[in-house]
């Protein structure tokens, strides 16, 4: 039974090594080679188009994701605030690239200086606010520093409750207090 395996393997082989080896039955050289330019005229560039937003009318906007809503963010250095989920200093998505837009106007320019301001809600102790809120600038810091941003054009202060920017007590009222205020002290874009 062995002697004949060996043939059958070997029939077998071969078939296989033949099926996978092809050669072109035409000359099929026209695929590789670019076809002439019918057009000699020149060529303007044509001028990159603004960047579109993506329309977020239909995102419902709650206390929940406040931090994170698109419209809260435009990606620009018109926008001076950061916004954060409730007790956590985690820089959100949503404002990545107005802080990349901030970090490239200081890069920039090395003579503009920011503030940043952290703050916190009302839930907590003062102490515990004040630790988070400095948390908080400092994790918008960091983002500008890994940019490129120098350390000498970076300023932290950390307000804690002190200074809410809603004076209510609901959770929208809250969601809007806890923030990283970007304020230029100097080369305001």
């Amino acid at each position: 039974m062995r002697s004949f395996l060996n043939p059958l393997f070997a029939l077998m082989l071969a078939a296989v090594l033949a099926a996978c080896s092809s050669t072109p039955a035409e000359d099929d050289s026209s695929a590789t080679t670019a076809p002439e330019p019918t057009d000699t005229s020149p060529v303007t560039p044509v001028e990159p188009a603004e960047p579109v937003k993506p329309d977020t009318s239909s995102i419902p906007l709650t206390a929940d994701n406040f931090y994170n809503h698109p419209s809260n963010y435009d990606g620009t250095t018109d926008t001076r605030v950061i916004y954060f989920a409730f007790d956590s200093n985690t820089v959100p998505a949503a404002a990545f690239e107005t802080l990349r837009a901030h970090a490239t106007y200081l890069k920039n320019n090395s003579n503009a200086k920011v503030r940043l301001e952290g703050h916190a809600d009302e839930r907590g102790t003062r102490e515990y606010n004040v630790a988070l809120s400095e948390r908080r600038s400092q994790a918008v810091e960091k983002f500008l520093r890994v940019q490129g941003v120098s350390s000498s054009q970076i300023e932290v202060v950390s307000y804690g409750e002190e200074k809410p920017a809603a004076s209510g007590h609901s959770e929208m009222d809250w969601a809007k207090n806890r923030r990283v205020e970007i304020n230029y002290t100097a080369g305001t874009p």
